[in-house]
């Protein structure tokens, strides 16, 4: 899977960038979960769920729990996440049913991690499903199961991490 559009190579071009975002790129990228992305997807509290409607435009959530797994990965393509009862407005879902491309950005301050994922989601809702994946996520109280199709996962650059870290230490 190619992740650049012809948009992206005109921007590398114009700051000649074009050959190292290859070089990472091909480096990095990875079209199926590994066992040492699994560990990690496996152990995350958190994360940001990235969706967008058929009309492109945008929203972002925080997924989080207090106890319990969070992601749970089925093989090698596959992930799901709990749906919790939440304020009723259903960006996320809403935007999945009319668009189901999905990114996830995976972030562990401790160790200086970021993972990004694409890939497509669905909604579970079917109570059977719902109780089958929740048992393996530990949970009683998902109202819905969100399962992801990765299309492709990378590190994202972490450089930046260690400030982000301090500086959000420093304000409280």
């Amino acid at each position: 899977m190619n992740i650049f559009t012809q948009e992206h190579t005109l921007i590398q071009e114009k700051y000649k960038t074009k050959q190292q975002a290859q070089h990472w790129v091909n480096l990095l990228k990875r079209e199926v979960i590994e066992d040492d992305a699994c560990r990690y997807l496996e152990s995350l509290q958190y994360f940001f769920f990235a969706t967008s409607n058929k009309e492109g435009h945008t929203n972002v959530n925080f997924k989080g729990i207090r106890s319990g797994k969070l992601i749970k990965v089925l093989d090698e393509r596959h992930l799901i996440f709990p749906d919790y009862k939440g304020n009723g407005i259903f960006h996320g879902l809403g935007d999945i049913m009319s668009n189901p491309n999905v990114a996830l950005l995976c972030i562990d301050f401790s160790k200086n991690i970021r993972v990004k994922i694409s890939g497509t989601a669905q909604v579970i809702d079917d109570t059977n499903l719902v109780a089958k994946y929740s048992d393996m996520l530990n949970t009683n109280d998902a109202q819905r199961i969100i399962k992801v199709t990765v299309g492709y996962l990378i590190p994202n650059c972490s450089q930046q991490l260690s400030v982000v870290k301090n500086s959000i230490l420093n304000t409280f």
